[in-house]
């Protein structure tokens, strides 16, 4: 009796957040669910080469010409939101300046430097810069309303634009009129979307445009070292694609893009936990209490993951066989081999939310460029022998690291570090 009294007084104490908890697992599921369909349909309409061309380089460069030209000032958009709020507006104007300033970059790059940086078409040229443009605003806005509590919002959203994905996609496919650059004017079309909708949410003016040197300066010192840790963490995400780009061509990105697609979409688990309980790490200033919170989080995320990757691991012929109804024995293998590191990854994921929550980059920093530097020598080093098996065991062996120290760093040495201090000032007072 006494039990079950707890239980209904932690049931409704938490009720809105398991609601809400609930809600975003669905959402996030129906998420994953109709990017596999549209995956298998896309995989099989375009074939490898196209399939690799999108959601291999065409995605990845975005987002990591976003990441570089950005200067990590969407990575403190929550510290402006929990901390700052006044300062909001001036935030966006300055962040809408320097998104200009990049865009214009990028349209001076893709003139001067053509010759080295080729598209299938002058067409899908003009596509990616119009698609770079609308997702660098959409990135804007997912921040800021990340820092003011609307991840569910934004879960809806995505949701919605999913469903009108898996239709555009679907009536593509039944006649046989699917193409790439297709797939890249509807990207284009959903981050023009997401970007008004979310500047109706958001609900700040960004005109006129304001410019405060001394702001900026600061923000730049504020991010430098977030927009360091960016650039490495997608480097280590998407570095090895780029490199079977250079050695193999589009066709094998396609093959091995199957299987980091896959990883990606098992990461909604770790993704919704994070944000979940990222904007409730501002609210403390113990930092033993937050990682010992968080290392309760940390368990029930390996638990779920290891699960995840055992009917994954079983799965992995059938999966890549879906996606191009042929068997693909090297593709299924890059998979497995995959699933090795996306246990450690996401075990990372959660604990590279904490580093950004808590300000302690530095060591981040060095985790990340340890992991990033010995996955392209890897990459260099085998690749051209071994092929993109070699790229998926790097990544493992890397995701693995970067997991391991990160978890030496937070929960052992930060933590260890904050008893002395703590022990000082109380021997001082």
């Amino acid at each position: 009796m006494e039990l079950r009294n707890q239980l209904n007084y932690y049931f409704q104490k938490y009720e809105r957040l398991l609601k809400i908890f609930s809600a975003g697992v669905l959402l996030r599921g129906g998420i994953v669910v109709i990017n596999f369909i549209t995956g298998i349909w896309i995989a099989r309409e375009l074939g490898e080469a196209d399939r690799g061309l999108i959601f291999g380089l065409f995605l990845g460069a975005l987002v990591l010409f976003n990441t570089a030209f950005n200067f990590g000032y969407n990575g403190s958009a929550l510290y402006y939101a929990k901390k700052a709020p006044d300062k909001l507006p001036l935030y966006l104007t300055t962040n809408f300046i320097i998104t200009g300033l990049s865009i214009v970059f990028i349209l001076l790059a893709m003139v001067l430097f053509s010759f080295s940086l080729k598209f299938q078409s002058d067409y899908l040229r003009l596509v990616f810069v119009i698609c770079y443009i609308m997702f660098s605003f959409s990135q804007i806005y997912r921040s800021f309303l990340l820092g003011m509590d609307e991840n569910y919002f934004m879960q809806k959203f995505d949701f919605s634009t999913r469903i009108l994905y898996i239709i555009f996609i679907g009536i593509l496919c039944y006649f046989h009129s699917l193409t790439a650059i297709s797939i890249a004017i509807f990207f284009t079309l959903e981050y023009s979307l997401f970007t008004w909708v979310a500047y109706r949410k958001v609900n700040l003016k960004f005109w006129p445009l304001k410019w405060d040197y001394a702001f900026f300066k600061e923000n730049i010192l504020f991010n430098s070292k977030s927009y360091i840790a960016s650039i490495l963490y997608m480097l280590l995400l998407k570095g090895d694609q780029f490199l079977i780009k250079l050695f193999f061509g589009n066709f094998q990105v396609g093959v091995y893009g199957i299987g980091s697609t896959i990883i990606e979409n098992l990461f909604f688990f770790t993704a919704l936990i994070a944000t979940m309980y990222l904007p409730k790490l501002l609210e403390y200033e113990n930092l033993e209490f937050i990682l010992n919170k968080s290392i309760k989080i940390l368990g029930i995320i390996f638990i779920s993951s290891i699960g995840l990757s055992i009917v994954t691991f079983i799965m992995s012929p059938y999966i890549v066989e879906f996606y191009y109804n042929k068997p693909n024995p090297i593709g299924a293998e890059s998979l497995r081999i995959l699933l090795v590191g996306f246990v450690g990854l996401s075990l990372f994921i959660f604990n590279y939310y904490i580093y950004f929550s808590i300000r302690l980059k530095k060591s981040l920093i060095i985790i990340l460029f340890i992991g990033v530097v010995l996955n392209l020598l890897l990459n260099y080093l085998y690749l051209p022998q071994y092929g993109i098996l070699a790229s998926a065991w790097a990544s493992s062996i890397c995701y693995s690291l970067v997991a391991i120290l990160s978890f030496i760093d937070l929960y052992f040495l930060k933590k260890r570090n904050y008893r002395r201090k703590i022990i000082l000032l109380d021997e001082e007072r």
